[in-house]
């Protein structure tokens, strides 16, 4: 990149600027002072009671040795005097703190910022230079939920900018505004470029034991529903052998029927004995994963909702964990998300309903 070592410096000290703009909440534009960093990459860990372990790492191509030789120097440079950058970085930040606060009422605080820079490879080598500080009641909580982005409301990513919110993992999501390029179990990732409207981004988590009680309840509640069904199914059996009162009469022995009345009779029965299980008797995956394969291994995401009834944040997570154990796979057609089982074709077709167009596009 033919950078030389002092303008690498000033690049870095530039970077590492984050100002509240004057139209919105949160983090101004990143990089855009003397160069861009190659890759910036921010990462908000959100704690039940709201406060959030920022990472916020600032990625350099060292692609030729003016690059690494200026990379070498600044790192030697924070190592020697940290405080030079985490004083600056941390006043930045309370500016954006301050006026943050003032749009949600909460008190906030940046605390235990510290600097460090070290050589990372991802494909290529960078010189990546990391930010990490705690950021007191980021989040809202309201009862036992997390609302978490308020703080953020307007933030601009550009093409170069990633943001991930990771929150609780005994936490589940109960919404995602608007709609993140990758998803997982507690996390979400919005890729820039792309700038959140004024009530963006949001997620709102609540802990999974508030939709289904807690581990011990639900152990109970899934035997019991075993349970029950074993007595249905038994005063069936009892009933239809007339061994219950009331019932119908008891059949013969297979041995004491015609063999065409006995041929007609299974026929009859196949379909109701071989038929799948219900609905309730199957986890979410396994939901999903029926589902698909009664409509040609291939759906649109919102179908797989609209068909279990279930919110769009259950849909995503319950997807996202099949996908990451790879017995789901995900696409896009023009702004939907496409479900497919592993080696479904996918050359043709409109995922159930769509326009028919595919834009090629993937979606973790």
């Amino acid at each position: 990149m033919g950078r030389s070592a002092g303008t690498l410096v000033v690049v870095f000290v530039a970077i590492a600027l984050l100002i509240p703009t004057a139209t919105s909440v949160g983090f101004g534009s990143l990089g855009q002072q003397s160069v861009d960093a190659d890759v910036v990459v921010m990462t908000a860990e959100v704690d039940t009671d709201g406060t959030a372990d920022w990472t916020v790492a600032y990625r350099i191509r060292l692609d030729d040795d003016n690059a690494t030789q200026a990379f070498e120097d600044l790192r030697a440079d924070i190592q020697t005097n940290p405080a030079a950058y985490t004083d600056r970085f941390k006043n930045r930040m309370q500016r954006t703190a301050g006026a943050a606060e003032n749009a949600t009422g909460r008190e906030m605080a940046i605390e235990n910022v510290t600097v460090n820079a070290r050589e990372e490879t991802f494909g290529q080598t960078y010189g990546v230079i990391t930010y990490r500080f705690q950021w007191t009641n980021f989040a809202g909580v309201s009862s036992d939920r997390l609302e978490i982005g308020d703080a953020l409301s307007g933030l601009f990513l550009d093409s170069e900018t990633s943001l991930t919110v990771r929150w609780p993992a005994d936490y589940q999501a109960d919404s995602v505004a608007p709609q993140a390029d990758e998803r997982g179990n507690a996390s979400v990732t919005w890729r820039g470029q792309q700038t959140f409207r004024e009530s963006e981004p949001r997620v709102v988590v609540s802990p999974e034991d508030s939709a289904g009680g807690d581990s011990g309840s639900n152990g109970l509640l899934v035997g019991g529903l075993l349970a029950l069904v074993g007595i249905v199914a038994g005063a069936y059996a009892l009933r239809r052998y007339g061994i219950l009162g009331g019932g119908e009469p008891a059949e013969p022995p297979a041995s004491m029927v015609d063999s065409d009345d006995s041929e007609a009779e299974a026929a009859a029965g196949t379909d109701a004995d071989a038929g799948t299980p219900p609905a309730e008797l199957l986890s979410n995956e396994e939901q999903v994963l029926q589902l698909l394969e009664s409509n040609g291994g291939r759906l649109k995401q919102q179908q797989v909702a609209g068909e279990l009834d279930w919110t769009d944040a259950k849909t995503s997570q319950v997807i996202g964990g099949l996908r990451d154990e790879d017995k789901v796979e995900t696409f896009r057609i023009g702004r939907e998300n496409v479900v497919t089982l592993p080696d479904t074709d996918v050359t043709g077709g409109d995922g159930g309903g769509g326009d028919g167009t595919d834009s090629g596009d993937e979606t973790r």
